[in-house]
């Protein structure tokens, strides 16, 4: 592969294929220059960098960088680009705390975004353009709103492979979402034995959908159907529900192949970059990010084997400091560069939402010693 140098060419070039000591210091160099422009431009992101007495040129690594905890962005304007900039609010759904992430773009950080994002999936399933089923209701994504959830910002990332989109969930008479049986009907009579793109939110497709579909008795058939989700699987553990049972019930009633079920993870703060299950059931990080698995209570990184929290790192955004994220949640490192599949780098499991007892130990630690300067 020749060599890479800015972010443009990471996104064009087919995913997966830089090896990660070559990506480490590819991305490193990128970060550092955009880390210095950020701290510039905000104040507060000033003040983190000073806490932590890092100066940003003599970094030699990616886990030096210190890490923003998620939450920080619900707290704080880290807009690092002039505000008359912003073309787009994107917030969290902010389940947990009820005050949600507020994440701003610029047409450089969107247009990147939307980039990285097709070129994961094109990695996927292919560049082909189908017949695309949305597992939400049309209000969730509408183009009027300057602001747009995680849920709004999915649906339109993954509406670049559609040839024509339907929204096949409705509210009933108590407000509830149920699907659309007479439309999943049409697009079954239309479409059915065509290649044929699905996306919605876990616990909803399962709560929404799937029981909706159980109750009523109702069976389908896609046989060419991949149906992507990601998010929820903390509701769903709690009642038991696993990925096979998740998948295997998919197959039932929509008449799908469960091995076409992809379950990703991603964030609203770290829009661009997904991680779907590759065919061994593992997470993978693009040549454009990179991910660190930090043990909860020293902050080192784990070795492989090993789990801790998650973060997310992101050569995207330049409108907001998402370099290097800390989530708020559990994963474990399975390998660098190995997998059975092909792809490089590192590949690792999503496990768990971290406990709010644990986050204190991690990444309100930041946010602690940040208040203490006064400046935040």
């Amino acid at each position: 592969m020749k060599p890479v140098h800015d972010v443009e060419t990471l996104i064009k070039e087919e995913q997966y294929t830089i090896p990660q000591a070559q990506k480490e210091k590819v991305l490193l160099n990128i970060m550092k220059e955009q880390i210095k422009a950020g701290i510039e431009r905000n104040q507060y992101l000033k003040n983190f960098y000073t806490t932590f007495g890092v100066d940003v040129d003599s970094l030699q690594h990616l886990v030096d960088i210190p890490p923003i905890p998620v939450n920080l962005f619900k707290k704080y304007d880290l807009t690092t680009c002039d505000r008359d900039k912003v073309v787009r609010i994107l917030n969290s759904s902010a389940t947990t705390t009820g005050i949600p992430s507020s994440i701003p773009l610029d047409a450089t950080t969107a247009n990147r975004q939307k980039k990285g994002l097709i070129a994961i999936l094109k990695s996927i399933i292919g560049k082909e353009r189908r017949p695309y089923i949305v597992f939400d209701s049309p209000s969730v994504n509408d183009p009027k709103k300057s602001k747009l959830t995680a849920r709004g910002a999915a649906i339109r990332g993954i509406e670049n492979f559609s040839k024509k989109t339907f929204y096949i969930m409705q509210e009933d008479a108590t407000g509830n979402l149920v699907p659309n049986l007479d439309q999943l009907r049409e697009i079954e009579q239309a479409y059915g034995d065509q290649e044929i793109l699905g996306f919605g939110f876990t616990f909803m497709i399962w709560t929404s959908l799937i029981k909706n579909l159980e109750k009523s008795n109702e069976h389908f058939s896609f046989p060419k159907l991949t149906v992507l989700h990601s998010g929820g699987w903390k509701k769903l553990e709690s009642q038991k529900v696993s990925k096979t049972t998740f998948n295997s019930e998919l197959e039932r009633y929509l008449g799908m192949s469960q091995r076409k079920v992809i379950d990703f993870y991603g964030m609203v703060e770290q829009v661009g970059i997904i991680y779907p299950d590759c065919e061994e059931g593992y997470k993978h990080v693009p040549n454009f990010g990179d991910v660190i698995i930090r043990d909860i209570y020293s902050m080192r990184e784990v070795e492989i084997g090993e789990s801790g929290i998650i973060e997310t790192l992101s050569v995207l955004p330049t409108s907001y400091p998402g370099q290097a994220l800390l989530t708020e949640d559990i994963g474990t490192l399975v390998g660098i560069d190995d997998c059975p599949c092909g792809r490089k780098g590192k590949y690792f499991v999503f496990k768990s939402r971290v406990e709010k007892a644990e986050i204190r130990g991690c990444g309100d630690t930041f946010a602690q010693r940040l208040v203490k300067l006064g400046g935040l």
